[in-house]
């Protein structure tokens, strides 16, 4: 999953000439912002390998080189000089700097994790979603507050700010929106999907009260999911990840709906069948009556069986089409917006 990779679209993109003369208030404003381009710049490298297939060790070294441009732009705006004796925006850079370093860093590191084990319920994967989000909040802030310091240091310079923002501070916005909207849709896709796998783990132990309950909540969870995508717009004209979630959402309700009778059918002749059995095998002599029911018996758990093994067949096919279009649209979707950055 490429779910990481929202948080760090935060960074105030500011053109302004550049110098080393920090008594001019507009080199010196632009040197800050020079130090913040850098970082964008390394960002969105990072991302653009990141969504475009490049190997996982390239992609782990430009995260490398991102931690390290963001360390290099704290300690150099830490040594600029105040400006008129006045450090606020100075001070505001370094300790956003270092709250971004942190999130690289620290935050990377522990949501990394949850990560790693987010596919083993729907809680942790709402949970790492959430941790991802609320650590994009936290900088969000912090670039606000920056914001906020940059205008006051203009005001009091007589500087003229130009808010529309630059290539690149659009591209990063892109990529926080386009993640947000995967958020949602895939959400939606994974709590009937984790469901399901318990339904297929009770069909697996032949539990007809597990089968039961997971097929009931399947169902519950799937049509919810249905409800709520049907009021999810299309991201930017595209609505092919909605689409394949639809299809696999719509998939589970045919397979409780149709299939899942077959299912039941099924461990229920196997269960009765075994009753029928063990009574057999206690007679030494067994009455043509007996016998009859025995071997209508047998019959019973042999098209019983026939009908559950197409079953299956057939729901695994449809399973895996719907899957492989599901994985298919979400490629393609981080791929086609994602921006393409060198």
């Amino acid at each position: 999953m490429k779910l990481f990779t929202s948080l760090f679209a935060f960074l105030l993109i500011c053109t302004v000439s550049v110098a080393q003369d920090f008594d001019n208030a507009g080199e010196y404003m632009g040197f800050i912002s020079k130090q913040q381009e850098n970082i964008s710049k390394k960002f969105m490298s990072y991302v653009s390998a990141s969504a475009h297939g490049k190997r996982e060790k390239k992609v782990e070294a430009l995260r490398n080189k991102l931690l390290d441009e963001v360390q290099e732009g704290k300690m150099n705006i830490s040594g600029m000089p105040s400006f008129k004796n006045d450090k606020s925006y100075r001070d505001t850079a370094v300790n956003f700097m270092k709250l971004y370093y942190n999130v690289l860093n620290e935050d990377y590191s522990k949501i990394i994790n949850m990560e790693e084990i987010a596919e083993q319920s729907y809680d942790l994967m709402e949970a790492y979603l959430m941790a991802e989000e609320k650590v994009s909040d936290k900088l969000k802030d912090a670039n606000d507050r920056m914001k906020a310091a940059q205008a006051v240091f203009a005001a009091k310079n007589n500087i003229n700010l130009i808010s529309d923002k630059s290539e690149l501070g659009n591209m990063m916005e892109e990529v926080h929106e386009m993640n947000l909207y995967h958020h949602q849709v895939y959400l939606l896709f994974f709590k009937p999907y984790k469901q399901e796998v318990y339904l297929l783990e009770a069909i697996e132990k032949g539990n007809i009260t597990g089968i039961e309950q997971n097929k009931n909540a399947l169902l519950k969870y799937t049509q919810e999911g249905l409800e709520k995508l049907s009021s999810i717009k299309a991201f930017k004209g595209d609505n092919s990840i909605a689409m394949a979630c639809k299809s696999m959402l719509s998939f589970y309700v045919k397979e409780v709906n149709d299939k899942m009778g077959t299912v039941s059918d099924f461990f229920l002749t196997k269960e009765r069948f075994a009753t029928i059995k063990k009574e057999f095998e206690k007679k030494s002599s067994p009455s043509k009556e007996e016998i009859d029911g025995y071997n209508k018996g047998v019959a019973d758990i042999n098209k019983a069986s026939d009908a559950y093994n197409k079953n299956n067949q057939t729901l695994n096919q449809q399973r895996n089409e719907n899957l492989n279009t599901w994985n298919s649209a979400v490629k393609n979707f981080f791929d086609e917006h994602t921006p393409r950055y060198k």
